[in-house]
């Protein structure tokens, strides 16, 4: 038991210091900064994926040869298919189980005008006006295995690293990782730095760096852009040295990981196929994971406006399956999103050009551009699309065994718009055995949820990063 506790305070330490760097110094280097019955948090717990992750540790740990992990940090403010901009990047490396390394950049400087990258995908050419795939945009797939094997592949091509694993974290992970520490004083801070106000002090100082008169609102000046990000190593270095001087509590800690993963604040994917193996049996891996047999949903936006629009916009999302034809015949389905903006600042023309602006709260106040994307079961077939531009339509084998339907839309500010695709599920979907595995998408908030599955409903909010729901089971008497 002792030697368990102590691989897992090993496994927790070091997703700790990766996450909290990761996301800490990778905020700084945004250019662009800023349950109910039935959740499921995967088939594995902490515990068990802790026993399962013994034997790899070495490994992981670079106990057998130097490891080098890749982080995507995510700004969900501006959101992409597995939960928001890559603002930043980093390369951690750890040897003999010693952190030996870390390195972090602004994403855009993984660009090189000598290099050669693939076409972007159809959707970002035509409402983005980005002809090629570079690695500030290289999570275009929700499924986050195949995302982090994009950006291994261009980081490689960029830095001539192969690296050994990728995973991201975003802002959310943080919150709960120094809800776990405690209260962090770094220099610059006119205050304590806490779960409940990093957000706002990364804003703040991202908007007017310490120590200098500069800031966003007098223009983007070469020192404002330059000194923007200056504080936030400290916050860094000093989650860093608590964590590895020990003065921490480490069950609080452990909660914390597990309740951000859980949450798909973090996803990972390791090029170890017994690690993989285990990550995707927890849901820790960001994959679609459709099942036979089962109903699959999952929606996925992805902000087109290079704003941070996310950080205001509300959702719910309301699903019906109904058996029009019989319950032996394929089903019809119908998911509803509900988008609010409650932005009240107009946003007139609605410009979708890139601009900073005066300030971050001014990259929330716009219009926001979204391509929604469903996923469901492979072989559905589509009926009808409301509330997208007609010509933005797209239905068509997706990945993973899933079958995706898309449409592209710009909601104003101060306004609401409904978003709705219905369809038929392929055969073999029937009332007496129905099951749906839902998929909050990374980087959104608690999602609101209305069920009506051949009139059984349940209203609930799905706060983990899936949920698994069956059907009630419906007794007949006969008088």
């Amino acid at each position: 038991m002792t030697k368990m506790v102590s691989k897992l305070s090993r496994i927790v330490r070091w997703f700790s210091v990766l996450v909290i760097i990761a996301a800490a110094v990778g905020w700084s280097t945004a250019h662009a900064a800023r349950s109910g019955g039935g959740s499921w948090e995967g088939e594995l717990s902490i515990g068990e994926v802790g026993a399962r992750l013994g034997p790899s540790l070495p490994w992981l740990l670079g106990m057998e040869g130097p490891r080098t992990y890749l982080v995507l940090v995510q700004n969900s403010h501006e959101l992409r298919a597995t939960g928001g901009f890559i603002a930043a990047v980093g390369r951690v490396s750890v040897d003999g189980g010693r952190l030996v390394d870390f390195d972090f950049q602004d994403s855009y400087a993984l660009y090189s005008d000598r290099s050669t990258y693939p076409p972007a995908p159809q959707a970002m050419q035509q409402y983005m006006g980005i002809p090629l795939l570079v690695m500030r945009d290289a999570n275009w797939s929700p499924d986050f295995p195949t995302t982090a094997q994009v950006a291994r592949a261009l980081y490689a091509q960029e830095t001539g690293t192969h690296v050994d694993g990728v995973f991201t974290v975003d802002l959310n992970a943080v919150k709960h990782l120094i809800g776990a520490l405690g209260a962090l004083t770094v220099p610059g801070a006119d205050e304590p730095i806490t779960s409940d106000n990093i957000e706002q002090q990364v804003i703040r100082f991202w908007e007017k760096p310490a120590g200098t008169d500069t800031s966003i609102a007098t223009g983007m000046s070469g020192e404002w852009f330059g000194q923007r990000k200056d504080f936030i190593p400290a916050i860094a270095r000093e989650a860093l040295n608590r964590i590895q001087g020990g003065d921490v509590n480490y069950g609080a800690l452990l909660t914390a990981v597990q309740t951000a993963m859980d949450e798909r604040s973090i996803q990972i994917w390791v090029n170890n196929p017994q690690v993989q193996s285990v990550m995707a049996e927890a849901r820790w891996d960001g994959g679609l994971h459709p099942q036979s047999g089962a109903d699959f949903l999952a929606v996925v936006d992805t902000n087109m406006g290079y704003n941070k629009v996310d950080a205001a916009i509300e959702r719910t999302l309301a699903y019906s399956v109904t058996w029009p034809e019989g319950p032996e015949q394929p089903a019809l389905a119908t998911v509803t999103i509900s988008y609010t903006h409650p932005i009240t600042t107009p946003d007139p023309g609605c410009d979708q050009s890139p601009r900073y602006g005066t300030s971050y709260a001014d990259m929330i106040a716009r219009c926001y551009f979204d391509y929604v994307r469903v996923f469901a079961p492979a072989g559905s077939e589509l009926l009808k699309a409301n509330g997208v531009e007609g010509e933005s339509i797209i239905s068509r084998r997706g990945e993973r065994g899933t079958h995706e339907f898309a449409g592209f839309f710009v909601l104003s500010p101060a306004s609401e718009q409904q978003v709705s695709f219905t369809y038929r599920l392929p055969a073999g979907i029937t009332p007496a055995d129905y099951r749906l595995l839902l998929q909050r998408q990374s980087g959104t908030q608690p999602l609101p949820l209305t069920l009506d599955v051949d009139g059984a409903e349940q209203a609930t909010t799905v706060a983990e990063g899936w949920l698994d729901w069956t059907a009630p089971q419906r007794h007949v008497t006969s008088g």
